[in-house]
């Protein structure tokens, strides 16, 4: 059940039977020299409302923006800081809690976002513990669509170590298999020669400023080999990532 296309009857309803939430999450970010500006969130959503429909679980609307600052130095990145992104979450998962979910599943499709939300996570449960509800069955947890076992053996077969980090092939090619309209667009330039030596997640790794983010990686791209991507492989790694997926929350539903 996608919750934006839904009157509120239906959410009311489905609380009644089950009380889990999956919210996507990813960014609005660069993405190479031809790379799509949403492809973080549209990669995070549709895994998110392919597993709603499989599951039959409520899929709150995807949050389109994350914490991209290290790709201010190109055009068209938007970002929420650190703080703003973790009030955000913490924000959204009280919203939750208060009609009555008791799982909230953060559905992920940017490194950058991890620190944020597990800070956020951690905020909502100190906050019922200092209330006297240290008890709360309120329980949130945090996957990366590309991390379930299927999708990171797919990944592996078709790109080895040309995955990389930043501008994936995987995630290419999920956008150019959602968007084939846009076939046109997405011409890559392979890595420059050295650019995945020392690569780290850019989700982890300690920038001094955005320019300093874009002098170490000028195409954007960090350690990845984009021009791997196809389409079909696309399909693919959606079928797998929304089997691990809905395997996972599934899972985190049950769990006591």
């Amino acid at each position: 059940m996608q919750m934006s296309l839904v009157p509120s009857r239906r959410v009311w309803d489905y609380l009644q039977i089950r009380h889990v939430l999956i919210l996507p999450l990813g960014a609005t970010e660069q993405h190479g020299s031809a790379g799509l500006l949403g492809t973080d969130w549209i990669c995070a959503d549709a895994v998110a409302v392919r597993v709603g429909r499989q599951t039959g679980i409520a899929v709150a609307p995807t949050l389109a923006l994350g914490m991209s600052q290290f790709h201010l130095g190109f055009a068209g990145t938007f970002t929420l800081t650190p703080l703003t992104l973790q009030a955000v979450i913490a924000d959204v998962v009280r919203s939750a809690a208060l009609q009555g979910f008791r799982r909230v599943f953060v559905l992920n499709g940017h490194g950058g976002n991890i620190g944020p939300v597990t800070s956020a996570f951690q905020q909502v449960h100190a906050e019922a513990a200092l209330a006297g509800r240290p008890d709360t069955d309120l329980r949130l947890r945090l996957q990366n669509w590309w991390q379930g076992p299927r999708t990171g053996a797919l990944v592996d077969r078709l790109y080895g170590d040309r995955e990389g980090f930043h501008v994936t092939a995987s995630e290419v090619s999920i956008v150019q298999h959602l968007h084939p309209d846009l076939a046109g667009a997405f011409a890559q330039p392979a890595p420059e020669a050295g650019e995945a030596e020392g690569a780290v997640d850019h989700g982890t790794d300690q920038y001094d400023s955005p320019g300093d983010f874009r002098r170490r990686y000028p195409e954007g791209i960090v350690g990845s080999d984009p021009s791997l991507s196809r389409a079909e492989h696309g399909a693919a790694l959606l079928q797998a990532a929304v089997a691990d997926m809905a395997e996972d929350v599934l899972a985190f539903e049950a769990a006591p």
